[in-house]
C-alpha cells in the first residue's frame, strides 16, 4: 500500500486543526507554526487507520482521533474544551452512523454511559460536597466518545481515564507536594483512553467481543 497519500492527508488534517486552535485563541493560547506535533500525530493516525481499517471506518477514526488530539492539547493548557472540535466529533459520528460504521442504538447507549451517567454523578456529588468533579466540557466530550465507542468500550474508557488521571495526580503530587485541591484537565485522559480502547479493540477483538453487547 502507498503510505504517502494517507500520511499527507493526516499531515494536512493536523495542520488544519492547529490553524483552527490558533484561530479560536482560547485564553490567548496558540501553537507555534513551527511546532509540527499535530501534523506528525495526524500523519501517524491516518496512516495507521488506512492501513488497518476499511475506508469509512478509517475516515471516521482519523477525523475523531485528530480532533481528540487537538482537544487534549487545548484542555491541557487552558482547562477548556473547544466546542468547535466537539461539533466536528458529533458530525463525524453522524456520518459514521450514515455510513454504517456504528449503529444508532450503540451510539445512544454509548452517550448514556459517556455523558448521562457522569452528569448524574456530577449532580449527586455537587449536592453532597458542593464540588464539581468534571466540567461540562468533559460531558460534551463524553457524548462524542460514547457515540463513537458504544457502551462497553465507553465504560472501559471512563475506567481507564480515571486510573490514568489518578496515577498522574499521584506522580505530580510526589514531585510538587500533595494538594487535595489540585486540578488536572480530564479531557486528555478521556481522549487518550478512548483512542487506546478503540485501537485495543482492533488488536484484541476476542476480548472485546466478550464485553460488547450488540
Amino acid at each position: 500500500m502507498n503510505y504517502f497519500l494517507p500520511a499527507l492527508f493526516g499531515f494536512i488534517l493536523g495542520h488544519l486543526t492547529k490553524r483552527l486552535i490558533n484561530w479560536l485563541g482560547i485564553d490567548d493560547y496558540s501553537i507555534k507554526l513551527n511546532n509540527i506535533f499535530l501534523e506528525l500525530m495526524g500523519a501517524s493516525i491516518v496512516t495507521w487507520s488506512f492501513i488497518n481499517l476499511n475506508f469509512p471506518e478509517a475516515l471516521i477514526f482519523s477525523i475523531i482521533a485528530i480532533s481528540l488530539t487537538g482537544i487534549s492539547i487545548v484542555d491541557y493548557f487552558t482547562f477548556e474544551i473547544p466546542i468547535v472540535l466537539i461539533i466536528v466529533g458529533i458530525l463525524s459520528n453522524l456520518l459514521g452512523i450514515f455510513l454504517k460504521v456504528m449503529t444508532l442504538s450503540a451510539a445512544i447507549w454509548g452517550i448514556f454511559v459517556g455523558a448521562v451517567i457522569p452528569l448524574a454523578i456530577i449532580g449527586a456529588l455537587w449536592i453532597i460536597t458542593k464540588r464539581q468533579g468534571m466540567g461540562f466540557g468533559d460531558i460534551q466530550l463524553g457524548i462524542v466518545l460514547g457515540a463513537w465507542l458504544g457502551p462497553m468500550r465507553m465504560a472501559l474508557t471512563l475506567f481507564g481515564a480515571s486510573v490514568l488521571s489518578l496515577f498522574v495526580w499521584i506522580g505530580v503530587s510526589l514531585l510538587n507536594g500533595f494538594d487535595k485541591d489540585r486540578a488536572l484537565p480530564y479531557g486528555p485522559f478521556l481522549s487518550f483512553a478512548g483512542t487506546g480502547v478503540y485501537i485495543g479493540s482492533f488488536y484484541y477483538p476476542e476480548f472485546f467481543h466478550l464485553l460488547i453487547i450488540n
